[in-house]
C-alpha cells in the first residue's frame, strides 16, 4: 500500500529536532550572543579592536566544543544521527545566519561611533526597534526551516526586550547581555531534561 510507505522526509525531521532538543545549540547561540555584549563592553571600557573580533574567536573556539559535547551527552543516549544535505544545510544555515547578523551588529555599533548623514541618525534613534523585528524575523525563519518552534519564542523574546529597551533607553550591550543568559539558562533546562529523561544504561554509550 502506498500509504504504508515510509516517510523518510518526516522521519528525518523528527530524528532532526529530536537531534536539537538537548539545548546545546541554544547554549551555543546564547554563548555568542552574550559575546558580542561583553565585545561591545571592552571595546568602549579598554578602547579595544578586540571586541571587534570577539564573535569571530568565540566561533572558533566553541564549535569544536559543541562539536565534542554532542558526542559526550547527545550521541551516547540517542545514539549517531547522520543528516542528508538538507539538514546540515539547515543547521549550516544557522550557522552563517549568527555570524552575518553579529557583524552587522559589530558594523552598525562602529558606525554609531562615528560622524554619519542625518538619515542615519534617524534610523539610529530606532534602532533598537529595527533589531528587534530583525531578531524576530531571523528566528522565524530559521525557526520553520529547522522544525524548532522554540526559536520563535526567542525571537519574540528579542523584540520584547530591545522595544523596552528602545523606550526605556537601556543600552544597547545590556539587552544582548539579558538575551544571551535568557536564552543560555533555557538551553541549561532543556540540556538537564535531556539528560535525566534519557539516562545513559549502566554507562554504556550507544554510540559505541
Amino acid at each position: 500500500m502506498l500509504s504504508d510507505t515510509p516517510n523518510l522526509k518526516e522521519i528525518e525531521k523528527k530524528a532532526y529536532i529530536s537531534y536539537h532538543r538537548d539545548g546545546l545549540l541554544d547554549i551555543f547561540v546564547g554563548v555568542y550572543i552574550l559575546g558580542f555584549g561583553l565585545g561591545i563592553f571592552i571595546n568602549i571600557l579598554w578602547e579595544s579592536s578586540f571586541g571587534s573580533i570577539m564573535p569571530a574567536i568565540l566561533i572558533a573556539v566553541i564549535l569544536p566544543l559543541w562539536i565534542a559535547a554532542k558526542r559526550k551527552i547527545t550521541m551516547p543516549r540517542i545514539g549517531f544521527v547522520k543528516f542528508g544535505g538538507q539538514g546540515t544545510n539547515r543547521f549550516m544555515a544557522v550557522l552563517l545566519g549568527f555570524m552575518v547578523a553579529g557583524i552587522g551588529v559589530m558594523f552598525v555599533f562602529t558606525l554609531a561611533l562615528t560622524q554619519r548623514p542625518e538619515w542615519i541618525n534617524v534610523l539610529f534613534q530606532n534602532g533598537l526597534i529595527v533589531v528587534g523585528t530583525a531578531s524576530l524575523a531571523v528566528c522565524v525563519l530559521f525557526g520553520y526551516s529547522m522544525g524548532l518552534k522554540r526559536l520563535y519564542a526567542y525571537g519574540v523574546l528579542s523584540l520584547v526586550l530591545f522595544v523596552i529597551g528602545h523606550f526605556l533607553g537601556v543600552f544597547f550591550a545590556y539587552i544582548l547581555l539579558a538575551l544571551g543568559l535568557a536564552i543560555i539558562s533555557n538551553g541549561a533546562f532543556l540540556l538537564m531534561k535531556f539528560v535525566r529523561k534519557y539516562p545513559l544504561q549502566g554507562g554504556k554509550a550507544l554510540a559505541d
